[in-house]
């Protein structure tokens, strides 16, 4: 049974990468606070671990920020029920961090057009924030398996191939870049930057802190959080997060070089590892639930991501069984709507 013997490791070296030695995965990505896709790929999960034919749930990220009106944005009671899910699964869940994820940890605002995403989020985390925190700052961003197969929530980026520049993000402290960042506010200077980042943003600073971040007002800890945000987001590390969760594909570069920079992420996933052949991300729509990338990449749409959504999909896969092309991949596809 491929439930048999399972081992999961994350070392120190890279604190951001998980490996995965054995058992069957079952990837899911991008819910964006659906609560029914959530439930169903959960209870599906749940119900092939009890048969032996899954041990490792993966979210790829993204879990958070709904579309639609605020009583359909179950975002919160997911990431609670992830919460929950830890408890039981323990090292057998693994979330992984998406661009929607990333800006509550430091104090950022995600928009997309007319839409802005995070005041609702920081709104609804009243009580349970610092729990919440504490989860999606323990997120690691990659997965890679001793079959050549890894897993992240959007792919490849240009500004990732410098040499070095992934070793950077597998190593990155949300912490350590927002304690450079409070370095530079001393307290003789908050009222001065706060004045200076309002007429920057065109709106009250106290306004802005208290809608984009759900602060009850000056005297809360997380007063300054847009300033520390702000300037966190003008260090190298926070850029290189920023390309690997916020990467358009080949949309972004074009076939022909997006494929050159896959192949270098694969290439630095494999390095003092099993060589990686093949990634799977979300993060990006997919007609039909699936796309096939450069032939080494899988992108997946398990929830909103999909059209039509019906055809959305999640992947079961053998950790352990070699993957040389994402094509192989299509016949652990499987759905929960069917």
């Amino acid at each position: 049974m491929l439930g048999e013997q399972i081992t999961v490791t994350q070392s120190n070296d890279l604190p951001r990468v998980v490996n995965l030695e054995a058992g069957a995965a079952m990837v899911v990505t991008d819910l964006h606070g659906d609560w029914d896709a959530y439930r169903r790929y959960r209870d599906r999960f749940l119900e092939l671990q009890a048969h032996g034919q899954a041990d490792h749930l993966i979210f790829t990220g993204d879990l958070i920020h709904g579309d639609g009106p605020p009583q359909n944005d179950h975002s919160l009671d997911i990431v609670r029920d992830v919460l929950a899910l830890r408890e039981s699964l323990g090292e057998r869940l693994i979330y992984l961090l998406g661009n929607h994820e990333m800006p509550h940890l430091y104090g950022i605002m995600l928009s997309k057009g007319k839409r802005i995403y995070t005041p609702r989020f920081e709104a609804a985390m009243g009580a349970q924030r610092a729990d919440i925190i504490t989860l999606l700052d323990s997120l690691p961003f990659y997965v890679r398996t001793r079959g050549g197969v890894s897993v992240c929530h959007a792919g490849a980026a240009s500004e990732l191939v410098i040499p070095g520049a992934m070793k950077r993000v597998f190593r990155h402290s949300h912490t350590k870049l927002r304690e450079m960042a409070a370095t530079k506010l001393p307290t003789d200077r908050r009222a001065a930057l706060r004045a200076g980042f309002a007429k920057l943003s065109g709106e009250p600073y106290d306004y802005m802190a208290r809608h984009y971040l759900s602060v009850s007002g000056p005297s809360d800890s997380r007063y300054d959080d847009l300033l520390v945000g702000f300037l966190a987001s003008s260090y190298p590390d926070f850029d290189l997060l920023w390309a690997a969760l916020f990467t358009r594909n080949e949309q972004q570069y074009g076939p022909q070089d997006y494929a050159i920079f896959l192949d270098a992420l694969l290439r630095d996933l494999s390095e003092d590892y099993q060589p990686q052949e093949v990634l799977v991300t979300g993060h990006m729509p997919c007609q039909g639930g699936y796309t096939l990338i450069a032939g080494r990449q899988l992108r997946l749409a398990s929830g909103p991501h999909a059209h039509p959504q019906r055809s959305a999909r999640y992947l079961l896969f053998d950790t352990a069984r070699s993957v040389r092309r994402a094509a192989e991949l299509l016949k652990g596809l499987g759905s929960v709507f069917d």
